[in-house]
């Protein structure tokens, strides 16, 4: 724990200084597209897409968009680092195994829990086949699985692997049965990791605990397990809870420990923002956490500033630039604490995204537009010497004008920032193009004083 700790505040300074010079991870897009996404598993019964994120400093993370049918089962796994996840859509069972009893979590569309690192658990969607896909966004926090000696480490295990990586010997003296029963086990081929599975009818819950050894390997085996008890567990929903913050313009929610005792000793936590059209979150910052967010519906615009460098340096290989992205349903887009922000919908739509932040101490987003402004707390003449504006006034009206304090309404605003950045791609493109005339014709003036 200790050790931890002080990687924790390592990275944290790490951050901080990174910020301060204007510097970023190389390599680092704080947008990443549903196109992007890779498919790790496809078949008639579901899917499973991926992609990682980093975050600009030191934080990595690897989420999975998975998708199962109506009727179907993601076969048991074992984490390797804890998983929070969003419920999409649809409606179906998280089973998860804790030391002394079987859990059993229904989710349906909004719910969002933590599986704990070191967790065994399967996924059954609804059977009935007019019910929606069971659709869920996970998050794994790679920093807990990465391996000193450079090996690749996934975000969890297939338990029927792991079983049938044994010797048969080791399998049949550890499982106490016949030779020709671990030969059945362990030399079918390997299901894949989402299978279909099918009930009577929606009311009859299934006995796992007859036939368990099945749903873990995937074939058939021995009915007899050690009896456990189980019981149900508590999500939390945003569609059912109180926003945090709601106006005209839209609404945010931000889950604690308080709300949902299974994010105790979790390094992120989920929260949604929903942002009718023509509004926006106001500019602000987070002191402390870095966002990661999916959009779930509609789209809009994403605006980032990078804090400034007092010394006015700029490296153009770790150089933090102010940028500006428009973003879709199933986009990923990263924001690293201390980077300024702000997310805005169109005129036309809304724009509804759900996201993971990491919990790095207690964080307080700051605002620096609105009511809840930090400038607000500054003392005027300050704020005017700090903009070199003529007198505290000119402050004190931009201060009073705005009367909501976090969401925002902005009509047009998504239109204009989408049309000043593809004027700013444009522009760089001809400075691109314009760089390697002038470099072109260099090494040709080079070469014929050569000659």
């Amino acid at each position: 724990m200790k050790s931890k700790a002080v990687v924790l505040v390592g990275v944290i300074l790490l951050c901080a200084i990174a910020a301060i010079n204007s510097e970023e991870w190389p390599g680092f897009s704080p947008l990443v597209t549903k196109e992007s996404r890779r498919t790790l598993t496809l078949t008639e019964s579901g899917g499973i897409t991926a992609v990682d994120v980093h975050d600009g400093c030191r934080g990595s993370y690897h989420l999975q968009f998975i998708t199962l049918e109506p009727g179907s089962l993601f076969l048991p796994v074992l984490l390797h680092t804890d998983m929070l996840f969003y419920v999409h859509t649809g409606r179906g069972t998280v089973t998860y195994i804790s030391e002394d009893e079987t859990e059993e979590i229904d989710v349906v569309r909004g719910d969002v829990y933590r599986l704990q690192q070191g967790t065994t658990f399967y996924v059954r969607s609804h059977p009935d086949p007019t019910r929606e896909k069971l659709r869920v966004h996970a998050i794994f926090d790679k920093t807990d699985i990465e391996d000193p000696l450079g090996f690749s480490v996934s975000a969890y295990s297939n338990l029927s692997d792991m079983v049938r990586g044994f010797d048969e010997k080791v399998l049949q003296s550890g499982f106490g049965v016949s030779e020709e029963t671990i030969r059945g086990l362990k030399w079918v081929p390997t299901p894949p990791p989402i299978v279909p599975t099918t009930h009577e009818n929606e009311t009859e819950k299934p006995n796992w605990k007859e036939g368990i050894v099945e749903a873990l390997l995937g074939v058939g085996g021995p009915t007899d397990v050690i009896n456990k008890k189980t019981t149900k567990t508590k999500t939390y929903n945003f569609f059912e809870a109180k926003p945090d913050v709601a106006n005209r313009n839209g609404w945010s929610t931000a889950v604690t420990r308080e709300e949902l005792q299974a994010l105790e000793g979790s390094n992120l936590a989920p929260f949604m923002v929903n942002l009718t059209r023509g509004s926006m979150m106001g500019p602000h910052w987070n002191p402390r956490a870095t966002e990661i967010a999916v959009v779930i519906q509609g789209q809009g615009m994403v605006q980032m500033v990078c804090p400034s460098d007092p010394s006015g340096k700029v490296d153009d290989d770790f150089a933090c630039r102010n940028t500006k992205f428009k973003v879709e349903e199933g986009d990923a887009f990263v924001v690293p604490r201390f980077r300024p922000m702000t997310q805005v919908s169109y005129n036309n739509d809304t724009f509804v995204f759900v996201g993971f932040s990491s919990m790095a101490g207690n964080n307080h987003p700051q605002f620096l537009a609105g009511r809840s402004s930090v400038l607000q707390a500054l003392d005027r003449d300050v704020v005017a010497a700090s903009f070199n504006a003529p007198n505290a006034s000119t402050i004190e009206g931009l201060l009073a004008s705005q009367g909501e304090s976090i969401i925002l309404a902005c009509t047009s605003c998504a239109e204009e920032l989408e049309r000043t950045m593809e004027e700013d791609i444009e522009r760089r493109k001809k400075e691109e193009e314009e760089a390697k005339k002038r470099e072109a014709a260099a090494t040709k003036r080079e070469e014929e004083e050569a000659r």
